[in-house]
């Protein structure tokens, strides 16, 4: 495979005003049309001059083993990063602030600071990641030419290549995307770089309609070729469109229930919507998880109620017959009716209120299981607790206060969940999918 026309122009992030421009693809001084500001990309003469041949994949087994050894490592931000951004992601509001940071990162990475062009890198995927920049493909291409150009490290410059790669082909440039594979480094040692080579060449395979390619290289099930955890999904949404292009439906609808989240497969085919992703898969895999979600839903939403009213159900029947069971034998009289007609009579109110309970929580569970099928798929931020005061085996039922990102703007609704206290401030801050009433918004379910 290879690619030899040169590109028409080339994205890179303005210094001075922190917005995208295009500029020559070869390189050479350059001044930004908004602030004037001047500014020189480096020379790219040499690599549009290669032929862009791109070696094939190593699936050597030893290689593999090495590989793997680097497996289930979680992606955080560096301190020195965490300590600018106040934790792990970028905080609500402060998206500017981010950029200002990516641009000093980003001079300092150009000087050949290695721990610059490590924040810079990591930063990169946390801005890509904000809400929003999927309507702003040429801030997103050009904040990854600009980070390919200054990065130091090989996997730094790998990562900012595999973007480029999946963000040309969501454009439907597969000239571009070709390209930037072709600058890529196959069979690298570090995992990250390694499975950004590997997704990276499965998205052009797709294109391209090589489904064998695409398990070469992503193997036949998750695991099979170790794949970094933060490009998992993905990997599993590509591999199984491969296995329905060669026919095999019901593989691919068994290794879409490798996705962690059912959302993730709907984010991917938005992402790259002229390659229709598991166009046949993906209705029976949306079914199957709304029914199984409704089912969870049902439970946790009237697990509280019917065990409270299976206790006082069981505990009034007990009552009652502990009442009733000497009169049936006679010993009534005897006892002192009046000493047994208040037992009986408080069984039969707790049994009433039991029974009340029990088929007001199976209507609860059944509307919210209604809910997870038919609600609005809403995100939301946990932004506050109370107990509601009622406890099961000691573990209290919490009431979670929420910030609903609305159809109308934001509003604010609430769940109950048994959640043990030293869980509760793990959980304030937190972002969540909910399904929302489409008549009445403050009515919802989490999509658990």
């Amino acid at each position: 495979m290879n690619y030899r026309s040169a590109p028409a122009g080339r994205l890179y992030m303005c210094p001075g005003c922190s917005t995208p421009q295009q500029g020559p693809p070869q390189g050479g001084p350059v001044a930004c049309p908004q602030c004037r500001a001047p500014f020189t990309l480096p020379d790219r003469s040499a690599m549009l001059g290669n032929p862009g041949m791109i070696a094939p994949v190593n699936n050597d087994p030893q290689r593999l083993q090495q590989l793997r050894m680097q497996d289930g490592r979680p992606r955080l931000a560096p301190p020195t990063l965490q300590a600018v951004l106040g934790g792990n992601t970028i905080q609500p509001g402060r998206a500017q602030e981010a950029i200002a940071i990516w641009q000093s990162l980003r001079a300092r990475a150009a000087a050949g600071d290695v721990s610059a062009s490590e924040d810079m890198t990591m930063l990169s995927i946390l801005i890509a990641q904000q809400p929003g920049m999927e309507a702003q493909p040429a801030m997103s291409l050009a904040i990854a030419e600009s980070a390919y150009d200054a990065a130091v490290l090989p996997r730094h410059k790998q990562e900012q290549l595999g973007r480029l790669v999946r963000l040309s082909i969501a454009a439907g440039d597969h000239g571009q995307a070709t390209r930037y594979l072709s600058w890529m480094m196959p069979n690298a040692p570090e995992l990250d770089a390694d499975s950004e080579f590997r997704v990276s060449a499965a998205v052009v395979a797709t294109l391209e309609g090589n489904a064998p390619r695409v398990l070469e290289l992503l193997g036949p099930q998750k695991d099979a070729i170790p794949i970094v955890d933060s490009m998992d999904p993905m990997a599993s949404v590509f591999r199984a469109n491969a296995y329905e292009r060669m026919g095999n439906a019901q593989a691919a609808s068994q290794i879409l229930r490798e996705l962690p989240d059912p959302q993730i497969l709907s984010l991917v085919r938005s992402r790259f919507p002229s390659l229709q992703l598991c166009a046949q898969s993906a209705a029976v895999y949306t079914a199957a998880t709304n029914q199984e979600g409704a089912r969870r839903a049902a439970a946790s939403a009237g697990f509280v109620g019917l065990l409270l009213g299976g206790i006082l159900t069981l505990t009034g029947v007990c009552m009652l017959a502990g009442g009733l069971l000497p009169l049936a034998f006679g010993a009534g009289l005897d006892a002192g009716i009046f000493a047994i007609a208040p037992l009986s009579g408080i069984g039969l109110v707790m049994t009433v209120i039991g029974v009340a309970i029990i088929v007001r929580s199976r209507a609860k569970a059944k509307h919210a299981a209604w809910l997870r099928v038919n609600g609005l798929s809403l995100t939301a931020r946990i932004v506050g607790a109370q107990a509601t005061g009622t406890s099961i085996n000691d573990v209290p039922v919490m009431r979670f206060g929420l910030q609903v990102a609305g159809p109308r703007g934001p509003y604010q609704a609430s769940f109950t969940k048994l959640v043990p206290p030293h869980q509760v401030a793990m959980l304030m801050g937190q972002e969540v999918r909910v399904r929302a009433n489409p008549n009445k918004l403050d009515e919802i379910v989490l999509e658990e």
